[in-house]
C-alpha cells in the first residue's frame, strides 16, 4: 500500500522556494559558526593583537575594514555570475536578504583572517604611522 505524503510526516505546505531557503539558510549558519570558530582560535593575525597606542588601533581598523569592503565586493561580483532561475524569479525582498547575509558572512570572514589582505596593508602602512605618533608626541 501507498501512503500519502501527509501520512508519513512531511507536510504538505512545504513549497519548493521554502525548503530552499531553509537550506541556504542551515548552510549559512554552519559556515557563520565556522567562522566564528576560526575567529576565536585564530590570534596570531597581526590585526588581531594587541594595539601599540590609540593610532595603531585605528590603523588595525581601517585595515579590517578596507579587507572586509574588498571581500564584499568580490563576493557580490562572483554572485552575479550566477545565472538566476527563471522558474521561480527572485523577490526583491529575497535579493536584500541574500545581500545583508553575504555582507555580515564578509564581516566575519574578515575578522578571522580573511584572506591576509588587512595584514599586509598594516604592514606596509605601520611604519609611517609609528613614525607619525612619534613625531606628534615629541612636539
Amino acid at each position: 500500500m501507498i501512503n500519502p505524503v501527509g501520512s508519513m510526516g512531511v507536510s504538505t505546505n512545504n513549497t519548493y522556494a521554502s525548503s530552499t531557503e531553509a537550506l541556504r539558510n542551515a548552510e549559512f549558519k554552519s559556515f557563520l559558526q565556522e567562522a566564528e570558530k576560526k575567529a576565536a582560535k585564530n590570534h596570531e593575525h597581526i590585526v588581531n593583537g594587541e594595539n601599540f597606542n590609540e593610532e595603531d588601533k585605528k590603523l588595525k581598523e581601517a585595515c579590517k575594514g578596507f579587507e572586509t569592503m574588498f571581500l564584499q565586493m568580490m563576493y557580490r561580483s562572483m554572485r552575479a555570475t550566477v545565472p538566476e532561475s527563471p522558474l521561480f524569479g527572485k523577490s526583491n525582498a529575497m535579493s536584500i536578504f541574500e545581500e545583508m547575509r553575504d555582507n555580515e558572512l564578509m564581516k566575519q570572514m574578515a575578522e578571522s583572517g580573511g584572506l591576509g589582505l588587512a595584514d599586509i596593508i598594516y604592514k606596509q602602512l605601520a611604519p609611517s604611522v609609528h613614525e607619525k605618533a612619534e613625531l606628534m608626541k615629541n612636539k
